[in-house]
């Protein structure tokens, strides 16, 4: 690491010892679950931003979670047509990779903007924990809060990743071999601002909140009446899948940042798969436990005719 410099020249050899029809299932695997993660995101964005604008532009929640789910597909995007071809399609390594031996800007801007959304989604995910908390402490005033502070909350979070990414604008990013393919990695300018670290300082943030939020909610909701104690299993399952997804991501977030027992190249391949997990989990599970939005996204009015359409307030917040 001490040897690299800003503006300095880094050639890496490709490393040809993997079969090229492996690796190029393994992306077409990849490939397909990642696409249909997009379609889903996709689908709950049309819905919620656009198709049924009126119905869940009031609902807080739901405008947090588009927003997250936005970032979700810009990282999902950058991954499956730069990130995963890069390190999957060995038969790119001698042809892309020497555009990117000398300092270059594309580059950077590739590794930056997914570790920003990154660390983003922990942000939303703060964000959602806490919105769902205050639904059921403040049921009759819920509204009217997250009206005054949603605006605060969509600032916080464009604007935190920043903490965590600062280091990455004047630091070289470079490649490294990775499988058969190329990754990129980033000498740090600043010495001690670990960008695995801060991640995973977001991480576990988000996982102590989302438990504590979780524990609140669910006792809060065995003392509110019959009509909402429905959601406490749909909301337990959201809860403990989220927590799950980000307990994955901040073990491989602390053996990136702690440890070298593996490359950094496959630490790098592991955290892919660890937000996989979570980015393709949460819209599925959205979609499963809310009867309102699943209606909306398929237009499947006669099997739902017996779920209202206007849920409370509150259970909307939940849901």
């Amino acid at each position: 690491m001490s040897n690299i410099t800003l503006d300095g020249r880094i050639e890496i050899e490709c490393n040809l010892s993997y079969d090229n029809s492996s690796e190029n299932i393994k992306f077409a695997v990849q490939f397909v679950y990642l696409s249909f993660a997009i379609l889903i995101h996709l689908l709950i964005l049309r819905t919620v931003l656009w198709k049924e604008w009126k119905v869940y532009r009031s609902n807080s929640f739901f405008m947090i979670y588009a927003l997250d789910s936005i970032g979700i597909l810009i990282t999902i995007s950058i991954d499956i047509f730069l990130g995963r071809p890069f390190i999957f399609i060995p038969q790119l390594c001698p042809i892309l990779s020497p555009l990117f031996f000398d300092p270059s800007i594309f580059l950077k801007t590739v590794y930056i903007i997914p570790n920003y959304t990154r660390a983003a989604k922990s942000v939303t995910q703060i964000m959602m924990s806490i919105n769902r908390m205050t639904c059921v402490i403040f049921p009759m005033d819920y509204i009217r809060i997250w009206k005054k502070y949603l605006k605060i909350a969509i600032i916080i979070t464009l604007l935190s990743p920043f903490l965590v990414i600062w280091n990455l604008f004047p630091s070289r990013v470079y490649i490294l071999p990775s499988r058969g393919g190329f990754s990129p990695i980033y000498a740090r300018y600043v010495k001690w601002a670990s960008l695995s670290l801060f991640h995973l300082v977001y991480l576990t943030l988000a996982i102590i909140i989302t438990i504590i939020s979780t524990v609140i909610t669910l006792t809060y909701l065995l003392m509110l009446p019959m009509r909402l104690k429905s959601a406490e299993k749909s909301l337990c399952f959201v809860n403990i899948t989220i927590s799950i997804s980000f307990i994955i991501n901040a073990s491989f977030q602390s053996l990136f940042a702690f440890f070298t027992l593996f490359d950094a190249g496959t630490l790098y391949i592991l955290q892919f798969f660890g937000y996989d997990l979570l980015n393709l989990s949460s819209p599925i599970v959205l979609i499963l436990i809310s009867p309102q939005l699943r209606e909306h996204i398929f237009n499947r009015k006669k099997i739902f005719r017996n779920v209202p359409l206007k849920v409370s307030d509150t259970q909307n917040g939940i849901n």
